[in-house]
């Protein structure tokens, strides 16, 4: 009974010792998880003000608590949160908005690095997060820059060039200065020529024409666009010419570039139609979205029923809706619905079935001839009630057939 009596008095202070030896819930903890899981914000600044004093013993230990707290208070401003809680508590919103200023002056590159590791995490906070580093302005643009090259952040570069965007000319001067270092990676310099073009600052200009010289040519043709929405029209022949070049990255660039130009040559964008790339294929498409042409119309039609690439058929579905409402364009519906019965993938016919759910080709099936052995509309009925197999493709082909009724 003694032994046992004395077992039990051991195994007690083992556990009353893990008990003293587990960390309390700080109040860090709590404000995070309230301001990046629950949504509760205004409850997340009361726990991360208190953090950031009576916790945060160290300007390391600081960085977190304060980005997460700059953090909520944009975001309880974005919401309408900081207003709302005014009638309990007067004058919250213009504290936060104050709060913010001073933090956002005062905000570190450290504390800038965290929040994009947040930004990375994909959290409700995003748009405040993005508004902050915008706001910073110039004084961002390099942690902005170094991010952009960061592998580990490829998830993040949209936003990265969009932040870098607004922010702007404002951060040209760290933009050229990047584009300039032989340092910088070639994939790099081709990301900073296009957002220096789209910036449309021309003190850029001495800066892409000394990159210009002994570049890679899909470095040229990039610096060679930029140029040209710099207001340097000289170099339209070489980007046209582009869409001809033996270098895949100068034909992509170039294709991409089509909508950018004034009168933009549609012959040779139909010719870029039957490219070997797929992206070159697809930003024609896009142009012919915009640009509609007769002599595009075979060419999108068979991207949309026989290329391999998923992004070249959806442009080419988008131009054939706008081709349909062309006069040159009256009998896209006919070729669609002779051709569906010869496309393999389903994902593929649904794609095709939505284009002539569209207003202009719903028009040509109602309009083309009823003969009996010329009458599409009666060819897509007997094709849904004899061949198709699949039930989503039966199910838009049925809707199809109920809007061709009314």
């Amino acid at each position: 009974m003694k032994k046992f009596s004395t077992l039990l008095i051991f195994l007690i202070l083992a556990v009353s010792v893990g008990c003293d030896q587990e960390q309390p819930i700080t109040q860090l903890e709590v404000g995070r998880n309230k301001l990046l899981l629950a949504g509760l914000t205004i409850e997340a600044v009361n726990h991360l003000e208190r953090a950031e004093i009576e916790e945060a013993k160290t300007p390391a230990e600081k960085v977190e608590p304060r980005t997460l707290l700059l953090i909520a208070y944009s975001h309880a401003i974005a919401t309408g949160d900081a207003k709302t809680q005014e009638v309990e508590t007067p004058g919250l919103e213009a504290r936060y908005k104050q709060a913010r200023s001073a933090r956002i002056a005062e905000l570190s590159n450290t504390e800038m690095k965290k929040m994009l590791q947040l930004l990375a995490e994909r959290h409700r906070t995003q748009d405040a997060t993005i508004q902050i580093l915008v706001d910073k302005g110039a004084d961002a643009a390099p942690v902005l820059i170094e991010y952009l090259g960061v592998r580990r952040y490829m998830v993040l570069r949209p936003e990265l060039i969009e932040m870098l965007y607004q922010i702007g000319s404002d951060g040209l001067d760290h933009l050229t200065a990047a584009l300039s270092d032989a340092e910088t990676s070639l994939e790099m310099k081709m990301m900073l020529t296009q957002l220096i073009g789209r910036i449309n600052d021309v003190r850029a200009i001495p800066t892409l024409e000394a990159v210009q010289s002994g570049s890679p040519p899909g470095l040229r043709m990039e610096v060679n666009i930029a140029l040209y929405n710099l207001g340097k029209q000289e170099y339209r022949t070489e980007i046209i010419n582009g869409l001809g070049d033996t270098d895949v990255a100068v034909r992509r660039a170039a294709a991409q570039a089509m909508l950018k130009l004034d009168d933009p040559p549609l012959d040779e964008i139909v010719t870029a139609l039957s490219d070997s790339d797929a992206q070159v294929r697809m930003y024609a498409g896009q142009t012919l979205e915009q640009y509609p042409a007769e002599q595009a119309v075979d060419p999108l039609v068979q991207i949309l029923i026989n290329d391999a690439d998923e992004s070249a058929r959806e442009a080419a579905a988008r131009a054939l809706i706008v081709h349909g409402g062309q006069d040159f364009g009256q009998g896209i519906a006919r070729q669609l619905i002779k051709a569906l019965p010869t496309v393999p993938d389903p994902k593929d016919r649904i794609r095709i079935v939505l284009v002539l759910k569209k207003d202009a080709l719903i028009k040509q099936i109602k309009n083309a001839p009823k003969e009996h052995d010329d009458n599409i509309e009666l060819d897509i009925y007997y094709y849904f009630l004899n061949d198709e197999q699949n039930d989503m493709v039966k199910e838009e082909i049925n809707m199809l057939l109920n809007d061709l009724r009314r």
